[in-house]
């Protein structure tokens, strides 16, 4: 049996992305630099100067910290009980499911990860029965405690009272939804006593970008993610990913780099929802100018960052508009990291403000205006773990272009059309396929599950063990 290092085509695709993410940072360092002789050239410089020693040496120092914490990190390896010491319970079926919250209730920076959390803490609480007694927990001062005030914040129904001390019980599973970066040291009191009772701690898994494409990501990001990677896999009795392709992905990546594990460890898998609520309120005047007029309305929707693909998309529009096709784009998403490049251009550009636009901020209402105003939806990131506006825009009954990239085919299905990742060019052909009606896609052959279903398949793959893969 060949392996996949050993295809030529594959060999030619990894070519091709390490050429694009080479492409991508020069654009990034070329603007930077400019910037910077812009300023040594103006009174500012008199001021920033000083400051340049300081900057390197701390970020030489915090980098050097993560080096540090990874490499420990990387070193753990499965406890082994003390002699004399009280061996752990002997694990025993699950009896109540207890989602932590915590790494959301302290730090919502609004992203995927916590609209995730508390999209699927809305689903548990929406008055449905599931396959097991569900209650969103937060850990304090080694404490675990009920998060009813941070389950009222979402709009539905919560159990009434202040948050008060949850008694771990015979058989709990602990499932740590929320981003869980530090948690393990914050909730190692907590994870014990699970243990202790013969329960089990299950982390969720968004995605493996930071270990499989490291240069997409801010410089920070790589050890810190490489350090929980590696403390989850030993504290973990299993894994749930956010599709089947991330979990997949995550048991070939054990299994292939022989990373230490808890022996037995579990790997499963849940679908994103794709109803978004309306929000309240109407959209600003800005979005809706940026979303009138006749001319056919794209909406690329994501943070902007290295895989997201922007700069892909802006190339491929800068293509139609130079051959005369009068389409609009419309950008929605935050800036993330190494952007200041694609932002700049994106400024500048002569059809800013006239059929190109970006909305850093939008809504929940603005966002689904948006989605009713255009006539697809585009993708072009070359990593990503889900692909959430992708069953949000087929949801609202609008069909996706995307990158062809594994995870876009499981969530886009048929739903979807598909060009050849980070090529411009295929994305215009694909573009231009679309206007003339060659192509069109059909948004209710994409996945169409809801936050109901996501927390159903959590309950059922806890409760039944319907686990994808099992290792060790």
């Amino acid at each position: 049996m060949s392996r996949p290092e050993d295809d030529p085509e594959a060999a030619r695709e990894r070519l091709r992305l390490y050429e694009f993410q080479l492409d991508y940072l020069r654009a990034e360092l070329l603007h930077l630099t400019h910037e910077r002789y812009r300023m040594i050239y103006s009174a500012s410089w008199l001021i920033y100067r000083p400051l340049r020693a300081f900057e390197a040496r701390l970020v030489d120092a915090a980098t050097a910290l993560w080096r540090r914490l990874g490499s420990v990190a990387g070193a753990a390896a499965p406890v082994i009980p003390a002699a004399g010491a009280a061996a752990p319970a002997a694990a025993i079926p699950a009896r109540r499911l207890l989602i932590d919250v915590t790494g959301t209730i302290k730090r919502d920076a609004g992203t995927g990860i916590q609209r995730v959390v508390k999209k699927v803490v809305q689903a548990f609480h929406g008055g449905e029965s599931f396959a097991l007694p569900v209650l969103a927990v937060r850990c304090e001062n080694g404490r675990l405690l009920t998060a009813n005030e941070f389950v009222a914040s979402l709009d539905c129904p919560a159990p009434a009272g202040v948050d008060a001390e949850v008694a771990i019980a015979p058989g709990d599973r602990f499932f740590m939804l929320s981003d869980s970066w530090n948690a393990f040291e914050e909730l190692a009191p907590v994870l014990a006593r699970i243990r202790a009772e013969g329960g089990e701690i299950v982390s969720c898994v968004f995605d493996l970008i930071p270990a499989l494409y490291p240069h997409a990501c801010h410089e920070v990001t790589v050890p810190r993610y490489d350090a929980w990677l590696r403390k989850a896999l030993i504290e973990s009795d299993a894994f749930l990913a956010i599709s089947r392709t991330v979990a997949e992905e995550l048991a070939d990546f054990v299994e292939t780099r022989a990373l230490p594990q808890r022996p037995g460890l579990k790997i499963g898998w849940f679908h994103c929802g794709s109803d978004i609520g309306a929000g309240a309120g109407e959209p600003r005047e800005a979005i809706r100018a940026a979303a009138a007029g006749d001319a056919p309305l794209f909406l690329c929707v994501g943070t902007f960052e290295p895989r997201k693909g922007q700069r892909v998309v802006l190339r491929a529009f800068d293509e139609l508009w130079r051959d005369g096709v009068d389409a609009s784009l419309i950008f929605v998403g935050r800036r993330g990291w190494f952007e200041e490049a694609v932002a700049a251009e994106i400024a500048g550009h002569a059809e800013f403000g006239r059929r190109l636009h970006w909305f850093e901020d939008a809504g929940d209402a603005e966002l689904t205006y948006l989605y009713d105003r255009a006539v697809a939806l585009l993708l072009a990131s070359y990593a990503e773990g889900f692909g959430l506006p992708i069953v949000e825009a087929a949801r609202r009954g609008k069909p996706a272009l995307c990158s062809d990239i594994p995870v876009f085919r499981e969530v886009g299905g048929e739903g979807a059309a598909y060009f050849r990742l980070n090529d411009p060019a295929a994305l215009a052909d694909c573009l231009r396929r679309f206007l003339a009606g060659e192509i069109a896609p059909d948004p209710s052959k994409a996945l169409r599950s809801t936050w109901a279903d996501a927390a159903h398949r959590i309950a059922h793959v806890i409760a039944r063990e319907d686990w994808l893969r099992r290792l060790g």
